[in-house]
């Protein structure tokens, strides 16, 4: 009873409290009218709820109960942000099943446009207004990923080098190649962290010497295959990155380590990830951001005033966004020109071709691209 009388309360005050308040307000006054003309009153045809649930009531329960549990930004309640998928997987649910299907009826305007008539629950009016109330009541607790500067990179990149520079375990030394590279690429490309795991091994090793010594930019060659979300099909990618930056990531340097890495484990003989473990098998976002958090939180100790020690790396540092903001910020502060920093950050859209993306051989999209090749490595080649 407690979680229904929530789920009413939540819709009740969908609406802000002038809203409902001069809408109270607005029907005592047509009911006075109406007395004075010597006419009944409208009685307005609130009902009593059936004993059914043809609204959603039951998944707004669950969506209460959910938020109750610990959750990740908050140590008390799930955020509404979370909470919310549940109506999402009820919704692509119903969507592909029978009666969801049959129940649903499309209807085309002018132009092309479609239109479409659900029966589903949580698309009632009523699970929209509770959906709108909850999300009023309860706010959003966001906590965004801080960016890696490029001082703090630069600290972290000598870090390894002096660590190869001692003995290492094979597999150390390896997961360092491995790792610091995908740093390098992701701040220089700016690239949020899922992105770096399309990154192809056999068509990295077999471009790691074009653009090595270009007349006017000399580049590196980072090819991408792989189905990019909101797209169909599987695409090939080109990222070309400055062999080394303004401000002195060693660009090449980092890559040639691990193309070399690669070659000696033979990946650059079939098609796979480059950013791969020791059997082949492509790494994850987890994986990095445990060697991220351990290598920051040295850092921390060692120099407080590149992380100040009331930050909690695990929470505010991951490799998802904090490559990708650190590199955009410096941009910023460079005053590199905007339409270079969009060309980059937003590199889907400047890769579209006539409302639709070309999916060419690594060979001709990398000889298309030489034409622009000065605007494609002018960020990088500024950091």
């Amino acid at each position: 009873m407690g979680y229904i009388r929530r789920v009413n309360l939540d819709v009740m005050w969908s609406r802000e409290s002038s809203t409902v308040r001069n809408t109270l307000g607005g029907l005592k006054k047509a009911h006075t009218m109406s007395m004075e003309l010597g006419l009944p009153g409208q009685p307005l045809r609130m009902g009593s709820w059936p004993v059914d649930d043809t609204v959603g009531f039951q998944t707004a329960i669950e969506m209460l109960r959910a938020s109750q549990a610990p959750g990740r930004n908050a140590k008390t309640y799930t955020q509404f942000d979370s909470i919310r998928k549940i109506r999402t997987s009820y919704a692509v649910g119903y969507e592909n099943s029978y009666h969801g299907i049959k129940e649903t009826d499309v209807y085309k305007g002018e132009g092309g446009q479609s239109f479409v008539i659900t029966r589903n629950k949580t698309d009632s009016r009523f699970f929209r207004k509770f959906m709108r109330g909850l999300e009023k009541r309860m706010g959003r607790l966001v906590i965004q990923n801080l960016g890696i500067t490029h001082e703090l990179l630069s600290e972290i990149l000598q870090r390894y080098d002096e660590e190869l520079a001692t003995p290492v375990s094979p597999e150390r030394k390896r997961w360092i190649i491995v790792f610091a590279t995908g740093l390098v690429i992701l701040f220089c490309a700016a690239l949020r962290g899922n992105e770096l795991f399309l990154m192809e091994a056999r068509e990295f090793c077999s471009r790691i010497s074009d653009g090595c010594r270009h007349a006017t930019h000399p580049h590196v060659v980072l090819p991408f295959r792989g189905r990019f979300k909101g797209e169909t099909g599987e695409r090939n990618i080109i990222f070309l990155l400055a062999n080394i930056t303004f401000g002195g990531i060693p660009v090449r340097m980092w890559c040639e380590r691990l193309s070399n890495l690669l070659m000696w484990e033979k990946r650059n003989l079939m098609t796979g990830p480059a950013f791969c473990d020791p059997k082949g098998l492509v790494l994850s976002s987890s994986d990095f951001d445990q060697e991220l958090h351990r290598v920051l939180v040295s850092i921390q100790i060692d120099m407080p005033d590149l992380i100040d020690k009331s930050i909690s790396v695990e929470d505010r540092f991951s490799i998802y966004r904090s490559l990708r903001r650190g590199a955009t910020t410096r941009a910023t502060e460079l005053e590199i020109d905007e339409r270079i920093v969009n060309m980059n950050n937003r590199w889907r859209k400047f890769q579209n071709r006539s409302g639709g993306m070309p999916n060419l051989p690594m060979g001709e999209l990398y000889t298309d691209m030489l034409g622009s090749l000065k605007s494609r490595t002018a960020f990088s080649r500024q950091l």
